[in-house]
């Protein structure tokens, strides 16, 4: 009974020995609770016994830590501290944390225009840091967003930055883009020009697409969605990197970046600088360009200053124009059934042949010259001041600056430009048809100019476009209760536009005269002179003046979430049309004017300097608009919800629908747009599996065409006039759905699925009573919009059988997508006709990286291959080019997409 005793009293104290000292491991990942930023650096403490710090991905591991209750300690300069309570009663615990109170990530919800959490009233899909360095490469940025849903994008012609984006069937001019909540798109026609933010990669934490009119507070062109895209902030933990990348057509970029972090005395600097240069995937577009960004912090209290300057100068050659299918390819076009017309000049030239380009003799030496060369710089200077006034009310003031200068190059005649055997430009013999008369034999000279000065026949030609747009955005948030916030502010921007075209390159000439300068005293041209109207375009400038305001409401509730947002602004719109002209010819009188000289006609005002130079400029146009919208979600249990929004927007017409350019006057037929756009849908957010599911359907009534449409003048039908023509109504309705699965630790996937059903929804005759009555009849009713595929598919495997090493293979596939058309030439036979479907097509991407951490760095190696299977497929398409009466893949212009591309990298992290 003893020994009975004995082994019971053991066996009991030995397993309250064992229960006692039981250890497990607790670990996860710290991320600010805003912008969903991956935290480095942050201090976890339990007991002042078991301390680690978050490395470069934001993970945390604490081990041995034994069974039982316990308070984790997270914290980290500028943030609150985190104190997080729990129970470890298994081997491994993983705990996720979330930071708040972060002065800087505040005032990146409030100017960035982001949303957070899950239980939003809106579509939402957030880029994070880590899915930017994995896939983009050396792709342009609108080609990661590929496998959002809803949102399509092609590289176009494939010079560097030429890229464009579709949402929902939008194009980017009716897509809101943001850096830092300053809005980027053109002032004047809505356009985006992703070239003039190359390096903006470098410095991105997060990108934010909300579809629809989203939750944007200020008013934006945002009818497709709104583009959120929010710089790296300082109070993360001090540190660099530099990256070397290769790429397909030797493309180099070397980037460095360091962040100083936030100090005590509240001071914080980040710099980040990268320079790249290639040859380009296609033909003649080689690439060159240098980044530059600093952002300079500092606290003051509740104050959070901050002072940041960018600048990208860039110069790349492009592919501008569209063709054929059989130019392109003969295969393809035999493919698809189509007749070879083998007469042509040049066909089958392959789809990176590029017909801008060619070799010149400089030095001694051949080098490759551009025709069409793209160059520009757009520097721009933001201050913010965010001001946490108090626990209910934040105040932020930012102002920016941007003064941007560069151009496109072109040749002035292009059926004189002599070509080489396979079509390239031969420059040289362009030079010696310029330097010598061909008929003679000796040197081109023009007596009545210059007795021996070489008169140029054949110019290159560069259309410059510069701006200064300086703006101001006011706002300020204040919490009424936990549950209900109120916002509101201002909105204000000033753009100046200037636009002519200069003699780049005399092409070996001293000179060339210009047919509307022969009567002037600047008839005698050189390179850098201003060429005159009605020689290729217009020297203008454009002024935008715009004021807007906003306020918003919110309500956050335990299971109910929604707001209400109302919007508007005061457009503004001048145009100045310069030309080198003292005989104003105006149609009815022709007026002389001497230098110096003012003259007022018919409400317009002509002006001259002491050279002749003339401007006509109109008054200011001011037309008002505004939008109100939205929007309520349900939360069903922690892990899901609906949501459903709905808005209405009368928007104010761009620039180029208020001012006809070749004239420098006002459109007769201006009246704003109206959208009507409802959505809903439901969201499951689980630890390791989530769902979107959401449908949407818009109503754009009086759909404006660019720079409106060209029409025979009544009063003389040999000639054409441009006019708005209001009444082209449009819907775009349509359903999205993706998934994200972390099926285990090594294996993950995500899946994304759109269907679009987009058409014009006008058949109608439009009198315009302010030209004799001009009538024009159009029938686009059921006719599906062209430019995007209507269908897309997006699937992805990620397999990370190391913590360092990752491998990603994804599938795309998009389908239904009509060839762009004008849908006002639905007219007589051809009304109500669809335009011609391209062949859906797919690509194959393959993305792998791995990292090494040593004591104190990191080595890191990514590799990105895209349509890896080489497939061979058309990206964009216009309808028409070769056949008004045909609507068919033989009528059609096209461009080809690119083919294998790759690119590699080698890094540290410090």
């Amino acid at each position: 009974m003893k020994l009975l005793s004995s082994l019971f009293f053991l066996f009991f104290m030995g397993n309250c020995f064992a229960q006692s000292t039981n250890t497990g491991t607790i670990s996860g990942i710290i991320t600010d609770d805003i912008a969903k930023e991956l935290i480095v650096g942050a201090k976890v403490n339990i007991n002042n016994k078991y301390r680690t710090l978050s490395d470069y991905d934001g993970k945390y591991t604490l081990k041995n830590v034994p069974y039982g209750k316990h308070k984790i300690v997270v914290s980290i300069l500028s943030f609150d501290t985190l104190i997080v309570f729990i129970d470890l009663k298994e081997p491994t615990l993983n705990q996720n944390l979330i930071l708040g109170g972060s002065v800087e990530l505040e005032e990146v919800k409030i100017i960035g225009n982001l949303v957070r959490g899950n239980n939003v009233p809106i579509a939402v899909t957030t880029i994070s840091t880590k899915k930017i360095t994995e896939e983009l490469g050396s792709r342009d940025l609108p080609m990661l967003l590929n496998g959002t849903a809803g949102v399509y994008a092609t590289q176009q012609g494939g010079g560097d930055g030429d890229a464009r984006i579709n949402v929902r069937g939008f194009d980017q001019r009716n897509v809101g883009v943001m850096i830092d909540g300053v809005p980027v798109n053109d002032m004047e026609n809505g356009a985006v020009y992703w070239s003039n933010w190359f390096g903006l990669d470098a410095i991105t934490s997060t990108i934010q697409v909300q579809r629809g009119l989203g939750a944007t507070k200020i008013a934006m062109p945002s009818i497709g969605g709104t583009i959120n895209i929010i710089t790296q902030g300082i109070g993360s933990k001090k540190g660099g990197r530099f990256k070397q990348e290769y790429g397909t057509g030797n493309f180099l970029r070397s980037s460095f970046s360091y962040n100083t972090g936030m100090t005590k005395s509240g001071w914080g600097l980040t710099f980040s600088g990268s320079y790249k240069r290639g040859d380009g995937w296609v033909d003649g577009t080689q690439t060159e360009g240098f980044f530059g960004y600093l952002k300079l912090s500092k606290r003051i209290k509740n104050h959070l200053f901050t002072l940041s300057a960018f600048a990208a100068p860039q110069q790349h050659g492009q592919r501008s124009y569209s063709q054929p299918i059989q130019y392109w390819s003969a295969d393809q076009a035999l493919n698809l059934g189509l007749t070879i017309d083998s007469s042509q000049n040049y066909y089958n030239q392959g789809v990176q042949f590029n017909q801008h380009w060619g070799y010149r003799t400089i030095d001694g030496k051949k080098e490759v010259f551009n025709e069409r060369l793209n160059y520009y710089t757009k520097p721009q200077i933001t201050l913010k001041d965010f001001w946490k006034v108090n626990d209910k009310l934040s105040i932020s003031n930012l102002a920016y600056l941007s003064i941007a200068s560069g151009g496109g190059t072109r040749i002035f005649n292009s059926s004189s430009l002599q070509r080489d055997s396979i079509g390239l430009i031969d420059w040289d013999r362009v030079i010696e048809d310029n330097q010598v008369n061909s008929l003679f034999g000796t040197p081109n000279v023009d007596a009545a100019y210059h007795p021996t000065l070489i008169k140029s026949n054949n110019v290159l030609l560069a259309s410059v476009n510069k701006h200064f747009w300086v703006g101001y955005l006011g706002q300020f948030n204040y919490e009424v209760t936990e549950k209900v916030s109120f916002s509101g502010g201002i909105d204000y921007r000033f753009y100046k536009g200037e636009h002519y075209q200069e003699i780049k390159d005399l092409l070996g000439g001293d000179y060339f005269v210009s047919t509307a300068n022969q009567n002037s005293t600047t008839a005698m041209m050189v390179e850098g002179d201003k060429v005159a109207k009605n020689t290729y375009n217009a020297y203008r400038d454009g002024l935008v003046n715009w004021i807007g305001s906003f306020a918003q409401m919110e309500y956050t509730g335990d299971k109910w979430s929604t707001f209400i947002n109302v919007s508007g602004i005061i457009n503004s719109y001048k145009g100045i049309d310069y030309f080198q002209k003292r005989e104003l010819d105006l149609g009815d009188t022709i007026l002389q004017i001497g230098a110096n000289d003012t003259i007022n006609y018919n409400g317009e005002e002509y002006t001259s300097n002491s050279s002749g130079l003339t401007h006509v400029q109109t008054d200011w146009k001011t037309i008002p608009g505004f939008t109100l919208k939205s929007g309520a979600s349900y939360a069903i249990n922690d892990h899901s919800n609906v949501f459903m929004n709905v808005g209405y927007l009368s928007r104010t017409p761009q620039f180029s629908n208020v001012i006809d350019n070749n004239t420098n006057t006002f459109f007769k037929e201006i009246v704003n747009e109206k959208i009507v756009a409802l959505e809903g849908g439901y969201n499951l957010a689980g630890k390791s599996f989530g769902i979107n599911l959401n449908g949407y359907l818009t109503n754009w009534k009086n759909k404006p065409f660019p720079y409106g449409v060209s029409v025979p003048d009544p009063q003389d039908p040999t000639e054409t006039i441009r006019i708005n023509i209001n009444g082209m109504d449009a819907i775009h309705v349509g359903g999205e759905f993706d998934l994200a699965w972390k099926i285990n630790k090594i294996f993950s996937t995500e899946l994304m699925f759109s269907y679009g059903d987009w058409f014009w929804n006008s058949s109608k005759t439009v009198f315009i009573p302010q030209y004799d009555s001009l009538e024009i009849n159009f029938d686009a009713k059921g006719v599906h919009v062209g430019d995007a595929a209507q269908t897309a598919l997006s699937a992805a495997l990620r397999i990370q059988p190391l913590k360092q090493l990752y491998f990603k293979i994804q599938y795309q596939f998009f389908d239904r997508y009509y060839a762009n058309f004008d849908p006002f030439s639905l007219q007589g036979e051809n009304g109500g006709r669809e335009s011609w479907m391209i062949p859906s097509y797919s690509m194959v991407n393959l993305f792998a990286g791995y990292r090494y951490k040593f004591k104190s760095f990191v080595l890191f190696c990514n590799g990105t291959i895209t349509n890896m299977l080489n497939n061979i497929f058309i990206t964009d398409a216009r309808n028409n080019y070769n056949d008004p009466f045909n609507f068919d893949a033989q009528s059609a212009n096209v461009m080809f997409g690119q083919g294998f591309r790759f690119n590699v990298s080698l890094g540290i992290q410090f």
